[in-house]
């Protein structure tokens, strides 16, 4: 995939989640259906997944590591008393990250985007494994809503 279509599916899970999940009741959102979770609770995962990736993607880029607090399974930093915050507050802590992933992808060059990283891999190809992540997310999220499947 081209880095601009890379960059364009990251925009467009965002999109997606707003138009999709952001007008719905809370209610609704927070209803739990049997062991597939609730629709916030997918939110969330999906909220921590992108502020790991667009720390590690930071720590890459600047060559400075994250704090040792970071690698176990504290609380991201600046989530720690949100356990009660709505669907809309994770929405939105997600869409900061996601804005900063897309803001470093934006500054790098096309030598940057194509080398190798921890476990030999490109930031394309864990560009590629975030949008996998997204897409399964959203699939959870349409079945959840009882939503039809986007197309990919």
């Amino acid at each position: 995939m081209s880095q601009m279509t890379l960059i364009d599916g990251l925009i467009a899970t965002y999109r997606t989640l707003n138009m999709q999940v952001r007008p719905l009741p809370e209610e609704r959102l927070g209803l739990a259906n049997g062991r597939d979770g609730s629709v916030r609770e997918t939110i969330r995962r999906l909220r921590d997944s992108e502020l790991r990736f667009s720390q590690a993607l930071k720590e890459r880029i600047t060559g400075v590591p994250m704090p040792e607090f970071l690698h176990d399974e504290q609380p991201v930093i600046g989530t720690e008393h949100g356990e009660e915050d709505s669907t809309t507050v994770l929405l939105s802590q997600f869409g900061t990250a996601r804005e900063s992933t897309l803001a470093m992808l934006r500054g790098l060059s096309d030598d940057e985007w194509s080398q190798s990283i921890e476990g030999g891999k490109t930031i394309t190809h864990r560009i590629e494994q975030l949008l996998q992540n997204d897409r399964v997310h959203l699939e959870k999220i349409n079945g959840l809503l009882g939503a039809p499947t986007p197309s990919s």
